[in-house]
C-alpha cells in the first residue's frame, strides 16, 4: 500500500505555519511520492516560501551531489518543479544537466521564456548551500540538443530578470530545496522552492 504522507491531515503549509522544525518538514516530504511532493510545494503561499527559507537555516548542509546525484547519466535532463513568490507566473521548472567535465548547468522553463530568455545558470557549492550562478552560462555543446539556444543573461530582456543574479538554495528534504535570490550581493525579496523528479 502506498502511503501518501505520515499524517494524512497535514500539509506542508500547515506544518510551516505551526512552526515545524527542519526534521519534521523533511520527514513529511520524504513520505510523499513525486506527484505528492510537487503538489505540496506548488500549493504554498507566497508568504510561506520566505518563512520556509528562514526555517531551513538549521537544516543539514546541502551538497551538490545530494541534489544532482552521481547516478544521473551525463547529458540526461533532471526536471525540478518549482514555485516562486512573484505576483504572477508562479509555477515554473528548472531543468538541470551534468556535463562530461562534472559541471552542472540548468535553465528556467516557464511560460514567459519567450520574453525573458531561458535564464541559463551554473550550480556550484557555496558553504552549506547551493549557488545557482546566472553570471556563468554553459557553451552550446555542454547542453542537450533539445534545450533552448544558450544566450547570455546580460542582453535583451534577460538582463532585467537574470543579470548578476545569484540564488542560494537550502535543503528542505531529500528531494526539495528552498531558494533565495540576490543581485550584486544584495538580498532580493524573492524566494522559490524546487522539487526534483528523478523518475
Amino acid at each position: 500500500m502506498n502511503s501518501q504522507s505520515p499524517a494524512a491531515n497535514q500539509d506542508l503549509e500547515l506544518l510551516i505555519g505551526a512552526g515545524a522544525d527542519p526534521t519534521a518538514l523533511a520527514a513529511f516530504l520524504d513520505g510523499l511520492d513525486d506527484a505528492g511532493r510537487v503538489r505540496e510545494v506548488r500549493s504554498l503561499s507566497r508568504k510561506a516560501l520566505g518563512a520556509l527559507y528562514d526555517r531551513c537555516a538549521s537544516a543539514p548542509p546541502l551538497q551538490l551531489a545530494d541534489f544532482v546525484p552521481s547516478s544521473l547519466p551525463v547529458g540526461k535532463t533532471l526536471v525540478c518543479a518549482g514555485l516562486n513568490n512573484l505576483p504572477m507566473f508562479r509555477s515554473f521548472e528548472k531543468r538541470l544537466v551534468r556535463t562530461a567535465s562534472g559541471q552542472v548547468f540548468g535553465f528556467n522553463f516557464q511560460s514567459m521564456s519567450f520574453v525573458t530568455g531561458p535564464g541559463y545558470f551554473e550550480i556550484t557549492q557555496s558553504g552549506s548551500e547551493l549557488l545557482f550562478d546566472y553570471t556563468k552560462v554553459p557553451s552550446q555543446s555542454d547542453v542537450p540538443s533539445d534545450w533552448p539556444r544558450v544566450l547570455p543573461n546580460d542582453r535583451g530582456f534577460s538582463h532585467l530578470v537574470y543579470k548578476n543574479l545569484h540564488d542560494f538554495c537550502r535543503r528542505v528534504s531529500r528531494d526539495v530545496v528552498i531558494g533565495h535570490a540576490t543581485r550584486n550581493g544584495e538580498s532580493l525579496p524573492q524566494y522559490f522552492i524546487l522539487a526534483r523528479q528523478l523518475g
